[in-house]
């Protein structure tokens, strides 16, 4: 199969290009040069069978207005930009699959796919604004839209930020530490994403996120327990308040989330437990 990616050089492009290489596929990057181009966008789009539409500028800055900008028009002019060429096309691909994240959820509550409720906040605006652009795609385009966790892996995503106060023995516990911290091993999202492509009945919402609810002090010690290290500190919210500006709430909030539908579906995740994930990326 042919599958187009954008954010394609990201970390979980990456992994998703490797592992479709592996499998025979071929994948091709949709570069921003491709995406700003409509022409160029549909001829590159021209016998695909599957979209993935990953693109979106880091949330793992401070949020400056002018960098809140870029977060937005990253994730949802891309998706517009792309939606827009797929519906042009006479022969689109199959299947379209567009990313979010569990950002959209309340900080409150246990949230599956079929939950109605949003939070509050630019995060949670960021999400369903990007979404409203994935669902304008035309009747006949199969649509999956997976709400990522944090992502967990080796190389890349947020473990290695996470992970090294613990190896300087400065690991530590944010605010409370009650934050939800759903997350995903990097192996699981890739195998996952197979999964959805295998599977030809499933469309709309797929939370992308382990079995096992975690907040931010279980992951803190959890850290430390796999690493042998202490955990002794709990840094006040504030800190983070006056570090990141109000991009403080990716780390002193978060959610508390599971994935129904790859749960009741009998998807067998390799890292179903922190422990074993944090294992394997710090072996």
């Amino acid at each position: 199969m042919k599958i187009a990616i954008t954010g394609a050089s990201g970390f979980i492009g990456k992994k998703l290009c490797d592992f479709f290489l592996r499998d025979n596929h071929t994948p091709v990057a949709l570069s921003r040069s491709i995406i700003a181009s409509p022409e160029g966008l549909i001829s590159t789009l021209e016998g695909t069978d599957i979209v993935i539409n990953l693109a979106g500028a880091s949330i793992s800055k401070r949020w400056t207005t002018k960098y809140k900008q870029e977060i937005m028009d990253s994730r949802v002019l891309t998706t517009r930009r792309l939606v827009t060429a797929l519906n042009q096309m006479a022969a689109p691909p199959s299947l379209c699959i567009s990313v979010s994240a569990v950002g959209i959820y309340p900080d409150s509550g246990v949230h599956g796919e079929s939950s109605p409720m949003r939070g509050t906040g630019f995060l949670t605006h960021v999400c369903e604004s990007w979404e409203q652009e994935a669902r304008m795609l035309k009747p006949g385009i199969r649509l999956v839209i997976t709400r990522f966790g944090v992502v967990l892996g080796k190389e890349g995503g947020a473990a290695p930020l996470m992970l090294a106060p613990f190896r300087f023995f400065v690991g530590s516990i944010i605010g409370n530490g009650r934050q939800g911290l759903p997350w995903i091993h990097i192996d699981d999202l890739v195998n996952a994403m197979q999964w959805l492509i295998d599977h030809k009945q499933v469309t709309g919402v797929v939370n992308f996120v382990s079995p096992q609810l975690t907040n931010n002090e279980q992951f803190s010690k959890t850290a430390a327990k796999v690493m042998h290290r202490p955990c002794w500190f709990r840094i006040p919210a504030f800190v983070f308040k006056i570090m990141l500006g109000e991009g403080h709430t990716m780390v002193t909030s978060g959610q508390q989330v599971v994935s129904d539908v790859l749960f009741h579906s009998g998807f067998k995740f390799r890292y179903p437990k922190l422990e074993d994930a944090i294992r394997s990326i710090i072996s």
